[in-house]
């Protein structure tokens, strides 16, 4: 083993040695960032617990206001809808009405003029009856 040997022994296990302590380096140092960084996030978790706690409390407040707004306004559009149901109702009837009132004036007037025509009818056929005769 001579010099070589030598050699070889010295910086071999000094390289072994400087990368072991590396390495243990770098393990401390990595558990040392994920410490900070659970310290870091642990309030900012905290925070968005918070958060979303209230968010849920303003949603469950608002929800039944909601609830109510939707059933007023339901309740107004049902109202309205009567509203113009009863008037468009009272408009039809009207014209219903009035329609009936013209259609019977129109047979008034026919049957009248059936009968001036009849009647004329009849005064013809008479002379001509009595003609044949």
């Amino acid at each position: 083993m001579g010099l070589g040997g030598f050699f070889k022994n010295l910086f071999g296990s000094s390289a072994k040695s400087t990368a072991g302590a590396a390495a243990d380096k770098a393990e401390s140092f990595a558990e040392s960032a994920i410490d900070k960084a659970k310290d870091t996030a642990a309030p900012i978790l905290d925070k968005v617990e918070d958060f979303i706690d209230s968010a849920k409390d303003k949603i469950s407040e608002k929800i039944p206001a909601a609830k109510e707004a939707l059933e007023d306004a339901v309740e107004t559009v049902k109202e309205k809808a009567a509203e113009y149901a009863e008037k468009v109702e009272e408009f039809a009837e009207e014209k219903i009405e009035a329609v009936k009132e013209k259609v019977s004036s129109f047979a008034n007037d026919a049957s009248e003029d059936a009968e001036e025509i009849k009647a004329k009818a009849e005064d013809i056929v008479k002379p001509a009856d009595e003609n044949a005769d």
